[in-house]
């Protein structure tokens, strides 16, 4: 294994309080907006149908202009999971090559920056044009790795847009469970695809020489 390569949302940074803005702004008491989510990741449906139930009149696309320069909706130091900053540093100083992709909006790429993160690499899918699970997006970061695809461990949260799609690519998948999808999806079928299953990134300094 030369490379390591992380999903954003809810493998490196928690987006409850993201969640918890927009419901708010909706009127939408936080505890519902969470519970629909859930069923919508359960039953397999795009979460962004979430907000066509809550409030039909306004949409995802309505929730995405009104806070596409929000700053409110900025990834801050604070929304790290706690392991994060010292599993990138270790793995980094193993001699891996780090990189962070995941789909996002090209800003989150400047908010990530801005953190000092032991990366070597950070990018988005609106930064390449590319979007999760789409294949390319995968071949995109075997580019950058620079390595061949089973020495590439791709981490994250979601069976659907992560770990079957990186094991398609010949990578190595390995789930984290945390987040509403790693928890509901932890035991989809496809869970089997993952190469390992975690729950702290600290477990893959020992977890990626055995791989």
């Amino acid at each position: 294994m030369k490379a390591v390569f992380f999903d954003i949302g809810e493998t490196l940074i928690a987006e409850s309080r993201d969640w918890s803005v927009v419901a708010d702004w909706l009127g939408v008491p936080r505890l519902t907006m969470f519970a629909i989510l859930g069923s919508l990741i359960q039953q397999g449906q795009d979460h962004r149908e979430l907000f066509n139930i809550v409030s039909p009149d306004v949409g995802w696309q309505g929730v995405n202009q009104h806070f596409r320069d929000d700053a409110r909706l900025r990834y801050l130091p604070e929304d790290l999971y706690p392991d994060v900053r010292p599993a990138l540093e270790n793995l980094r100083r193993l001699g891996y090559f780090v990189g962070i992709a995941g789909n996002q909006p090209v800003e989150r790429e400047n908010d990530l920056m801005e953190m000092n993160l032991s990366a070597d690499l950070i990018a988005t899918s609106a930064g390449w044009g590319l979007n999760k699970p789409d294949p390319k997006f995968f071949e995109r970061v075997i580019a950058e790795a620079r390595c061949e695809p089973g020495e590439i461990a791709y981490v994250g949260d979601r069976i659907d847009n992560d770990v079957l799609p990186a094991a398609a690519a010949g990578m190595v998948p390995i789930h984290i469970v945390r987040g509403p999808w790693g928890y509901i999806q932890r035991n989809w079928p496809g869970a089997a695809r993952a190469r390992a299953q975690v729950r702290s990134l600290s477990e893959l300094v020992e977890l990626l020489p055995k791989l």
